[in-house]
């Protein structure tokens, strides 16, 4: 009865208009609904379908590419007013050319293996990102640089009694960051897909710490003090572990971003799938049985409904909290819509008139490890002006000024070099669409299987995707391979 009068509360509260709705703000500029008969792919099936994608962000865009590709009638809904979700490019407001990515800061090599692919098809122009290069650390109020660490490092490991032999030899051809890797490499053997951690005999580690592996393992008090995990799942960290080696990470990765913006990619894709973006569309009501799905949703005030084979439901767990399922979602899925939880991020932008670090000779890729500021580096380098832009980054809800007093507070260098002149704010925890960055984790004890598989799993003919559907979280790079995944489903269902 409960659950009966949440549902009801919802449609009511939604169907009187005290659900969000904004009306578009612009409508996209390079419109075409077809795309060049070469990129059609024949699909699976041999039968067009006609899919409804929910969410217009990078897994939606991409994931309604896909199928738009394979031959299938796709529509996108986006409640806001603009494409994209998280990937976020800012040029308004910056001068000569300037500009800064508020959502999805890099990318890399080795992996983003889809992300890359789509980079190579529309030929858009990549550049490295150099924003953790002689990188300085504020560290009990001394700045440090990362050598400096080393040698804090060091010695910490030296007042333990230092690593054991086993650690020593794997450690002549490894960083210490990868220590882990000497203790759980020996449980990869077991994966046989890393989308798959249970039902391979590693179960009973869900709830077992994974510092109880590496102690029984005798690992040093040294390798103990760096590796920690004594509230992390040893299954968690094994699954993950096994993730980052299978895709080649290691810390030789190399960082890059796309010129002009991230949101580039994005721009491609809803270039492609033109006016099959229907922005203004919050959805209010999701009806699913065995013929089809019903999407009710609302567009410039109207209630409107629209009718497909099958439903790609890309949105964020925060905007599915306010959508009315038809029958209800099972309890796993509902599970993970109440209780997945999200980054929160603010990100500053300060536009300044000159190198001014250069005048001190430090570098301005800082971390703060203050309340109001976590980290401030250099983007978009190559424009070529006198000005700079700098991105910072502080937990959601920051006050923009505040983290502009700890900038000038704890700058290295001279305060009076200092010559900012201009700042924009982005604050995802207040996103109406976007709420929040990257999902958390699922590293507490027995936590695995309260998330995992459900967060991907289909109900019916809706097929669940986006970044928080991935096996790992590494947003462009979750959210790709999820529209991949959820396009291949469809199209083969």
């Amino acid at each position: 009865m409960k659950q009966i009068k949440r549902r009801r509360f919802i449609k009511n509260t939604l169907y009187s208009g005290l659900g969000t709705s904004l009306v578009p703000t612009h409508l996209i500029a390079k419109g075409e609904s077809s795309i060049n008969d070469h990129m059609i792919e024949r699909n699976s099936s041999g039968n067009a379908k006609k899919i409804i994608v929910a969410g217009a962000g990078i897994s939606g865009l991409c994931c309604a590419y896909e199928l738009m590709k394979k031959g299938h009638e796709v529509t996108v809904l986006e409640a806001s007013g603009r494409f994209g979700g998280a990937i976020l490019s800012v040029h308004d407001g910056l001068a000569d050319g300037l500009y800064a990515d508020f959502g999805a800061e890099n990318f890399t090599k080795p992996g983003y293996e889809n992300y890359w692919k789509y980079i190579d098809e529309f030929k858009l122009a990549v550049l490295p990102y150099h924003h953790r290069e002689h990188r300085m650390t504020r560290i009990d109020g001394v700045w440090q640089t990362d050598e400096m660490q080393k040698e804090t490092l060091d010695k910490r490991v030296e007042q333990l009694g230092g690593f054991n032999k086993h650690e020593l030899k794997f450690l002549k051809s490894n960083q210490v960051s990868n220590l882990q890797l000497l203790y759980l490499k020996p449980y990869f053997e077991k994966f046989t897909d890393e989308y798959q951690p249970f039902g391979i005999g590693y179960d009973h580690l869900e709830n077992i710490p994974v510092s109880q592996i590496y102690e029984e393992a005798g690992a040093s008090k040294a390798a103990m003090s760096i590796l920690g995990g004594s509230q992390t799942s040893a299954l968690y960290s094994i699954w993950q572990a096994f993730i980052m080696y299978k895709r080649g990470y290691d810390d030789t990765l190399d960082l890059f971003r796309l010129k002009g913006g991230n949101q580039e990619l994005t721009n491609e894709f809803g270039r492609h799938l033109g006016t099959r973006i229907k922005l203004g569309c919050q959805i209010l009501e999701i009806e699913n049985n065995n013929t089809g799905v019903k999407v009710i949703y609302r567009e410039l005030g109207e209630v409107k409904e629209m009718s497909a084979d099958y439903l790609a439901c890309c949105l964020r767990t925060t905007a599915l909290k306010n959508i009315l399922f038809t029958p209800p979602l099972p309890p796993e899925k509902q599970y993970v819509v109440e209780h997945l939880k999200y980054d929160q991020t603010t990100r500053i932008v300060f536009q300044a008139r000159s190198k001014f670090w250069l005048k001190d000779n430090v570098s301005i890729n800082l971390s703060f490890n203050h309340p109001a500021l976590c980290h401030i580096w250099q983007v978009a380098n190559e424009v070529d002006t006198d000005r700079v832009c700098l991105m910072a980054k502080a937990p959601g809800g920051t006050n923009p000024l505040r983290t502009l007093d700890a900038f000038m507070e704890l700058y290295p260098g001279k305060r009076s070099n200092i010559d900012i002149e201009q700042t924009l704010v982005k604050d995802w925890s207040k996103d109406t669409y976007v709420h929040g960055c990257e999902r958390h984790g699922f590293s507490g004890l027995g936590k695995l299987s309260k998330f995992w598989p459900h967060t991907m799993t289909s109900h019916g003919r809706i097929h669940f995707g986006g970044a928080h559907t991935d096996n790992r979280s590494w947003g462009m790079e979750a959210a790709t391979n999820a529209a991949n995944r959820v396009a291949q489903e469809i199209d083969g269902a």
